[in-house]
């Protein structure tokens, strides 16, 4: 018979080596350390503010209109302001050199996190697009200085990232519509990309979409359409300064509660659906002890420093869920200056935790669909587990009521 005590030590080897949680740990760490972003405060004022925002939101319409990936911008941005606060270099001494930078931060990401042997972006395309202010020369010379003065560090854990590994630990909820109801037309689903492809593939993706039950491309429709939402929550915290200082693994769980209750929301005032398709009660059980991002829905009084440190992320979640949040409503925005208390951890205790209980103040209609949906859910979750993963994901039925 296995002790309490052995099966606990047991239960932590198991999610010690599940491999989602290494690899989240290990980006966490990369973002806190060989990727810090700087912070606004200390970013010139000539680069940063509306410019910048200028200069990023070009960055995501060239992305969604060539339909390249759109992470390739989270990283571009980071190569951007690594450049400006890159005081090694002259990378930018003018407003010249920082769109140049741009440019060039861009074309280098899109060979990074896109598929430059499927997809080229020719250097006369760019050249175009900057009205002809930069020749091809320019572009290569500064790619050069740029991958020097980053010392080849090209691989930032973007929001991006992240978003996909929470994706991972995502289960959503088989319903029980007619399969006889549901047609799924091939030529339009969005997950097949026939774009630059020979004629042979086309017919390949279609067959394997045939392969698939009306249930699973529902899945990958609503798999879809969080995606895009998420992406805009994304787009809306990397083109705004304030949000420099959070961590992009925060930022990606805070678009993603985001999207999650949006679309919750429209579903249900469009009466298309009464219960939730995702299985909230797992997926935050699987964020808090896979993902180990805390649990949101704390109060944040625990004593061990593990657990406080947990807290902590968790506290930060909430605050720029809240801010996103604002921002996409258009409503007014707490003071810059409280952001620091939830994502610095030098701030006092108590002046965080009185701020909190103001934002808190501020979400209680915004969280009711929260404690709603996260009840543990009495339907059939069908997100298979993660192909990465060494483990079984967690079991609703395991949960406390």
């Amino acid at each position: 018979m296995i002790s309490p005590s052995s099966q606990h030590y047991h239960d932590v080897i198991d999610v010690d080596f599940d491999d989602r949680t290494i690899v989240m740990r290990t980006m966490r760490k990369l973002e806190s350390s060989v990727y810090k972003r700087p912070r606004a405060q200390i970013m010139p004022d000539m680069y940063s503010g509306l410019w910048r925002r200028q200069i990023v939101e070009w960055m995501y319409v060239l992305i969604k209109h060539c339909k390249l990936k759109h992470e390739a911008t989270a990283a571009a941005v980071y190569y951007l302001d690594a450049a400006v606060m890159c005081s090694s270099s002259s990378l930018v001494n003018s407003p010249r050199d920082y769109q140049l930078c741009a440019m060039t931060a861009l074309y280098l990401a899109l060979k990074v996190f896109d598929s430059p042997t499927m997809r080229v972006v020719k250097l006369s395309s760019l050249v175009s697009l900057g009205n002809d202010e930069f020749t091809e020369d320019d572009i290569i010379q500064k790619e050069h200085d740029l991958v020097r003065a980053l010392g080849w560090r090209l691989n930032p854990p973007t929001a991006d990232c992240f978003f996909q590994r929470y994706m991972e630990l995502l289960p959503f909820i088989d319903d029980d519509v007619d399969e006889c109801q549901h047609q799924v037309d091939v030529d339009v689903d969005p997950y097949i990309d026939t774009s630059e492809k020979g004629e042979e593939n086309p017919r390949k993706d279609e067959e394997t979409s045939d392969q698939l039950t009306p249930k699973e491309h529902r899945r990958r429709e609503r798999q879809l359409k969080l995606e895009e939402v998420a992406s805009e929550f994304i787009e809306v915290a990397i083109s705004r300064d304030r949000f420099l200082c959070v961590p992009p693994s925060v930022i990606a769980y805070a678009a993603l509660l985001s999207a999650m209750e949006l679309i919750t929301k429209h579903e249900q005032q469009q009466q298309q659906q009464q219960n939730c398709h995702y299985d909230w009660s797992t997926f935050l059980h699987n964020m808090s002890d896979i993902a180990e991002m805390g649990d949101v829905f704390g109060h944040f009084g625990a004593e061990s420093f593990n657990e406080y440190k947990r807290g902590g992320v968790a506290r930060a979640v909430r605050r720029t869920k809240m801010l996103l949040d604002r921002i996409v409503k258009g409503l007014v925005l707490p003071p810059e200056e409280e952001d620091d208390a939830f994502f610095n951890t030098g701030s006092s205790r108590s002046r965080r935790l009185s701020i909190n209980a103001r934002e808190n103040n501020i979400n209680s209609n915004e969280n009711s669909i929260f404690a709603e949906c996260a009840k543990p859910s009495t339907l059939k979750s069908s997100s298979p587990p993660s192909p990465t993963s060494t483990v079984p994901s967690v079991n609703t039925a395991s949960l406390p009521p």
